[in-house]
């Protein structure tokens, strides 16, 4: 069946020109080399850009992940990432335990509450040894369900602690190495600030935020912390609240309940903005994704660029194939062959050369993110996707860029072509 001068082709025609291609490419090693490592250089910049964007992504999505399952954060500051908070944010009225205490007996959508004092830095000195770095938090007892974060050994802070604001800590691991790297630091006392405490409990490991380690921390009852720093200005001092949903399906609720009952406590006219700032993990991933978008988009645009003088590589040797194998298209077509035929080896001998070039390219460039991922600070991920997406750029390569080769191979005159010397 015809369709003007291309006629349809069969299995076997596809099978004949694919072979044929593959013959011409190693006749050809030189050339189809050159051609296959411009294609192979566009795909490990897409491969290698994916993978950073990638693995920036997943690196920043496991970091908010580990600050606690589907937690929501409550502050005066309106979530950010980089920017500092303006003279606005700083100046607004602090949270209060009464607007925690009001979150959690008034929103349905909340099962805990967990209001934290922060400050900066302290030092604690333990007979000859001393560790200067640690962050001190001012907490409830409710800290360890909010959190899911709990002490691997001794207990936390109970209601007594609270009440009587006792002088007890719990050390996280960090500082226990520091101070007590050969004994149990329970029931042993340290100096906070050169104010006497009583070790209760160690924290379980937590880890790093990026880059800084959550487990050089002290907690102490949040009224003890009140009773020793009531007036520390920010940033030495922060205070903030972390609410915990019933479950992941109620984040949205419990945010819109959170919203209602502060801008109602902290007077908030109608139609004016928050004076506070909520977020979760996916407000805070949708705040990075819109940060970092921007970036992406430049990765991506030089990943393309690669990609396309490749293709113009592509397209310049199959014009020069073209022009070199004239006679023998000539003799095809006065043998029977028809234009089909003849474009479609040539596009298919283009779509090889990419093929293998992409095949090349992700190669290198899963190399290339292994390699940064062990020797480099930079996180690197491939995901699948990006494997299959490799390819079919490097297909789709050799299709748009041999298009036109081709087409012009299957357009010559048999007859000129026979007299082409």
């Amino acid at each position: 069946m015809a369709i003007g001068n291309l006629d349809f082709m069969t299995l076997d025609d596809i099978k004949e020109s694919a072979l044929m291609a593959v013959d011409t490419l190693r006749a050809n090693k030189l050339r189809s080399t050159l051609t296959i490592l411009g294609v192979s250089v566009g795909v490990v910049t897409v491969i290698f850009m994916v993978s950073i964007i990638q693995g920036l992504n997943k690196a920043f999505a496991d970091q908010i992940e580990s600050l606690g399952s589907n937690t929501i954060f409550v502050s005066k500051f309106a979530p950010s990432f980089g920017r500092p908070p303006g003279p606005e944010e700083i100046h607004r009225k602090d949270l209060t335990m009464e607007d925690a205490e009001a979150l959690r007996t008034e929103a349905p959508s909340i099962v805990g509450v967990s209001p934290i004092h922060r400050l900066i830095s302290s030092t604690v000195r333990y007979q000859d040894k001393q560790t200067d770095t640690p962050i001190l938090f001012g907490v409830t007892p409710y800290y360890e369900f909010v959190q899911t974060q709990y002490v691997a050994s001794g207990r936390f802070v109970n209601e007594i602690d609270m009440q009587d604001r006792s002088n007890i800590v719990i050390i996280g691991v960090d500082v226990k190495q520091a101070l007590f790297p050969y004994e149990d630091p329970v029931d042993k006392e340290v100096r906070i600030n050169g104010n006497p405490f009583r070790i209760v409990g160690v924290m379980e490991p937590l880890g790093n935020f990026f880059g800084q380690s959550r487990d050089n921390s002290i907690f102490i009852p949040i009224t003890t912390y009140d009773k020793y720093y009531p007036d520390r200005p920010f940033p030495e001092s922060v205070f903030f609240v972390i609410v915990r949903p019933r479950s992941r399906a109620y984040v949205k609720s419990a945010m819109d309940e959170i919203t209602d009952i502060l801008r109602r406590r902290r007077r908030v006219p109608v139609g004016a903005p928050d004076n506070f700032g909520i977020s979760s993990q996916d407000s805070l991933l949708d705040v990075y994704n819109q940060l970092t978008g921007a970036t992406a988009l430049v990765l991506t645009s030089i990943s393309f660029v690669a990609l396309m003088i490749g293709g113009i590589g592509v397209m310049n040797i199959m014009l020069v194939s073209v022009t070199e194998r004239t006679k023998e298209i000539g003799v095809r077509k006065a043998v029977g062959a028809t234009r089909l035929n003849i474009l479609s080896q040539f596009l298919i001998e283009a779509v090889v050369l990419t093929a293998i070039g992409g095949f090349a390219g992700l190669a290198v460039g899963e190399i290339a993110s292994l390699l940064m991922n062990k020797y480099s600070p930079l996180p690197a991920y491939v995901p699948l996707w990006a494997i299959g997406v490799g390819v079919g750029i490097s297909a789709a390569v050799g299709i748009i860029f041999g298009l036109w080769p081709a087409w012009k191979a299957a357009r010559l005159n048999p007859i000129d072509a026979l007299r082409w010397e």
